[in-house]
């Protein structure tokens, strides 16, 4: 079997039993390199080999430290804190929840790494809030689908560890490649509310605080916000500080979620409804899916790098494709697409081992390849016709899922600016690498 006859294959299967069949993407990754293992008359007992060694790494064990301490802040209130805190400090603006929404989503999204939670804690609070001051649904959902991807942008990010083990690139490297396009992100849908929401409110009473009594409140609601705020303190401060590696400082911010669960469920049992058990065994199915993800994924690039189709594709593009900007336009068209079907850990494992080395061969670099990478899956987030973030946001807001789309267009014109800038500007990407390298 040639190379391209494998990569055909292991397309093929992948498409068959994930797409139609609904097999779950790890197992349809192992049984399309099944496939490419008996088609090129490899032994399929690597298969198992190759499985056993991807999970045997010590950067692998942040995943489930991570999730874990996310899983404890998305259960222990502290999103209607960290909601309170952005409001004491935004003050009242016109159109000012839509931007504690997004700055919201934002800071706590930094606390869970995680899309679905962010929205999902979020959502549930803001929702009935926006509803109140006459904010149309749809334009809820949409702000919703927009923002509580930025959580993935701002580390610490699981899609960013995945990435980083599977282009064995350094974590922390991975992490600062995002944080200019978030910022991009942030301010375009700051925008964006304005002119939607902001400048169509007649402007509030004027309020006669003095400076004093606002900074008494900014101190008020950080003092009752600082458990939430002291966990991106202690990833952020331990890993840039050269105390401890990402690994170690997801232990650590586990252990302080253990500590604040316990604290908050002596003050107050009805504080948590959940127990320490079952935000074990949420976190463990979690951690478990993408272990499962990652060790077919890693039998995948085996068998893709075996049977020759980096080499195939590499010398394929490379005849073909003379111009690193078509290059560029043409990863970016395939991330976006991919980012609208397929979950963002299964495209980082699957696309990083074909179209990292030939990326290389145009002079782009593996982190500037991950952030182009992550912030095209992350607009996929929220672009139909899939568009897992519009489903999810209007089941919280009860909206129409065709007036949600039609709202989240300019907020998908800002994605399109926020990949512009990514792709195009890699000094802007790598000067957030640079800060804390």
């Amino acid at each position: 079997m040639s190379a391209g006859v494998a990569l055909l294959v292991f397309i093929l299967a992948f498409v068959i039993f994930s797409m139609l069949l609904k097999v779950p993407v790890p197992f349809g990754l192992a049984i399309a390199s099944l496939f490419v293992f008996l088609g090129t008359n490899m032994n399929p007992i690597t298969v198992a080999q190759y499985s056993f060694a991807s999970l045997d790494s010590f950067a692998l064990l942040a995943i489930p430290f991570y999730i874990f301490a996310g899983v404890l802040m998305e259960y222990s209130g502290i999103s209607k804190l960290v909601v309170n805190w952005i409001q004491s400090i935004i003050g009242r603006i016109r159109g000012s929840l839509g931007i504690i929404c997004t700055v919201t989503c934002m800071a706590f999204g930094v606390l869970t790494g995680s899309a679905m939670a962010t929205i999902s804690a979020i959502g549930k609070v803001m929702a009935p809030e926006m509803d109140k001051d006459g904010y149309p649904k749809s334009y809820t959902a949409a702000l919703l689908a927009a923002t509580c991807f930025l959580g993935i942008l701002i580390p610490p990010s699981v899609p960013g560890i995945m990435y980083a083990l599977a282009s064995d690139s350094k974590i922390s490297d991975v992490w600062m490649a995002t944080v200019g396009p978030a910022l991009v992100f942030m301010v375009g849908y700051i925008i964006v509310n304005y002119l939607r929401i902001g400048c169509h409110r007649p402007k509030g009473a004027k309020v006669h605080a003095s400076v004093a009594e606002y900074a008494t409140n900014v101190c008020k609601t950080t003092v009752r916000t600082f458990p939430a705020l002291l966990m991106p303190i202690i990833i952020y401060g331990c890993i840039y500080g050269g105390i401890c590696t990402p690994t170690e400082a997801g232990a650590l911010s586990a252990v302080y979620g253990i500590i604040y669960f316990i604290i908050l469920k002596i003050i107050d049992r009805k504080a948590i409804s959940i127990s320490l058990w079952e935000v074990a065994a949420i976190s463990g199915a979690s951690t478990a899916a993408i272990g499962l993800l990652n060790a077919f994924s890693t039998v995948a690039g085996k068998a893709i790098t075996m049977a020759g189709v980096s080499n195939f594709l590499s010398d394929l593009i490379t005849s073909n494709i003379n111009s690193r900007a078509v290059f560029l336009l043409m990863i970016n068209i395939l991330f976006l697409f991919l980012g609208m079907f397929l979950d963002i850990n299964a495209a980082v494992l699957i696309m990083t081992p074909l179209l990292l080395p030939v990326a290389k061969t145009y002079g782009i670099t593996a982190v500037h390849f991950g952030a182009i990478l992550l912030v095209n899956m992350s607009v996929g987030f929220m672009t139909p016709p899939f568009a897992l973030g519009t489903f999810v946001g209007t089941k919280i807001t009860g909206a129409g899922y065709g007036e949600t789309v039609k709202e989240s267009i300019p907020f998908m014109i800002v994605g399109l600016v926020a990949i512009i800038i990514t792709t195009c500007f890699p000094e802007y990407v790598m000067f957030f690498v640079n800060i804390l390298s």
